[in-house]
Formats: structure tokens, C-alpha cells, sequence
């Protein structure tokens, strides 16, 4: 290994930024106030108001969102890192897989 290089190694960079970052914090501790717990700072703010609780009962209608969201990025993620080689009869077959995939997401609702 050559000695100018282990200056510019990210195990080293890690390290210095490490070290930087805990000085940073050491430093910011001294100058901080003195925090006091008191009710208003573990109280829960909602736009001004105390928060009041409240139930609610999640439906399962943001899984279809969800699930057709997935699909429909994961297809564009693989038509889009596959190879120039990659035969056309594939993209086209996945992308048909992914058509049916979402029919039947909508089918069920």
C-alpha cells in the first residue's frame, strides 16, 4: 500500500469525521443552557392546541395504493436497468406479467 494514499482512505475519513463531529457536539454541550423538564416540554402540540385522543380504525384500502405502487415502480425499475442485450420478448413478457398484476389488484377491489 502506498503511504500518501491512507491520508485519503474512507476508513481514515470516517474516523476524522467522527472525530470532528464529537468535538462539535463536545463543544455545543458547554455552551447549551441548562434544559428543565416541564410539563409544556412532554406535552403533545398539535397547530396550538393540547392534542386530545382520538381512535382510528385504518382501513385496508391504502393497501391496494400501496401494493400497486410497488408494482408499478419495481416494473419500472427493472425495465429500465435491463441490459441493451436483454431480448425485447422479455421486457414485453414482464411488462405483460406486471398488467396482469395490476388487473387483478383492481379486480379484488
Amino acid at each position: 500500500m502506498v503511504w500518501e494514499a491512507i491520508p485519503s482512505s474512507p476508513f481514515v475519513i470516517y474516523l476524522a469525521a467522527l472525530a470532528v463531529g464529537y468535538g462539535i457536539y463536545a463543544w455545543s454541550r458547554t455552551i447549551a443552557p441548562v434544559a428543565a423538564v416541564t410539563a409544556n416540554k412532554v406535552m403533545q402540540y398539535v397547530g396550538g392546541e393540547p392534542a386530545a385522543a382520538q381512535s382510528y380504525q385504518p382501513g385496508y384500502q391504502f393497501y391496494y395504493v400501496a401494493l400497486f405502487f410497488t408494482l408499478v415502480h419495481v416494473g419500472a425499475l427493472v425495465i429500465a436497468t435491463a441490459t441493451p442485450a436483454s431480448p425485447l420478448w422479455a421486457t414485453i413478457g414482464y411488462l405483460v406479467i406486471i398488467v396482469i398484476a395490476v388487473v387483478v389488484l383492481r379486480w379484488e377491489q
